[in-house]
């Protein structure tokens, strides 16, 4: 009895490690893909910015670890990266955590196939040097199988929110949060109800979420969340991680993984 239940539980095993091993082939072989497409896809989609003078929030920075920047990028760009957004609603991923978070969200993976635009201009060498001389140090997109390096955030449903909580750095370096509003409207065409507050001391703040304004600070050091959203209310925000040392191990790797389960599901796991 027993030496039959131990050799099926190891068959099983065995079987399990070699569809993971498999899984994980197949999904490193598409990650190698993506990236050699890039490069002709932010070179075909290139992404005008409208704001100067990065040293002013630069100092700011310096000072308390968030700044917002107004008018971010030319009206053109703005435009198509909404358009984007618009499109992809379809393929949103769904998720609700009671008490933390329920909301939507569009991958970085779908991003790469179906949304140009973005992904240029998250991979826009302009753009990562806006970053790099507000915080003060060289930043670089984060990997590419963390579906959280850039995705689109999605309330789109009455009480969608995301409550409290820092965003983990999960790397070697240290690591920032960068969100471009896109779309943020109510039914009656207001702003959403839903809000960015955040605490760096211990006083609550509101940071202004209308469009195209870039928001740029250092999850592990502010506490924040977003308030939930009203019936008829749309707001979608392009978030994106970079880090001045995108590197990291295995036990950084499983937590960053266990994490991305409240965006994208049990799937996050093994993706």
């Amino acid at each position: 009895m027993w030496p039959t239940v131990l050799a099926a539980s190891a068959f099983l095993l065995a079987v399990i490690v070699l569809v993971l091993v498999f899984h994980r082939r197949r999904r490193n072989r598409l990650y190698q893909q993506l990236a050699r497409e890039r490069a002709q896809i932010v070179a075909n989609h290139p992404v005008r910015l409208a704001a100067t003078c990065p040293e002013q929030y630069a100092a700011e920075f310096a000072k308390r670890p968030l700044v917002r920047i107004p008018d971010f990028v030319a009206t053109e760009s703005l435009e198509a990266m909404k358009q984007e957004a618009l499109d992809n609603l379809h393929r949103v991923e769904r998720t609700y955590l009671p008490t933390h978070k329920k909301g939507g969200t569009v991958s970085y993976e779908a991003i790469s196939r179906y949304a140009p635009h973005c992904l240029s201009f998250y991979h826009s060498p302009e753009v990562q040097n806006w970053i790099s001389m507000i915080t003060g140090v060289k930043v670089y997109p984060t990997p590419d199988q963390d579906q959280s390096s850039l995705s689109l955030l999605c309330y789109t449903e009455t009480g969608d929110h995301i409550n409290w909580h820092y965003d983990h750095n999960f790397y070697k370096g240290r690591h920032f949060t960068v969100l471009l509003p896109l779309i943020n409207r109510s039914r009656d065409g207001g702003p959403s109800a839903s809000q960015l507050e955040y605490k760096i001391s211990q006083e609550v703040e509101t940071c202004d979420t209308s469009p195209n304004a870039l928001v740029v600070f250092e999850g592990v050091k502010v506490l924040h969340r977003a308030t939930p959203t009203r019936e008829g209310d749309t707001r979608i925000i392009l978030s994106m991680t970079y880090c001045s040392d995108p590197r990291n191990d295995w036990r950084k790797e499983l937590l960053r993984r266990i994490k991305d389960i409240a965006f994208f599901g049990i799937r996050a796991l093994w993706d």
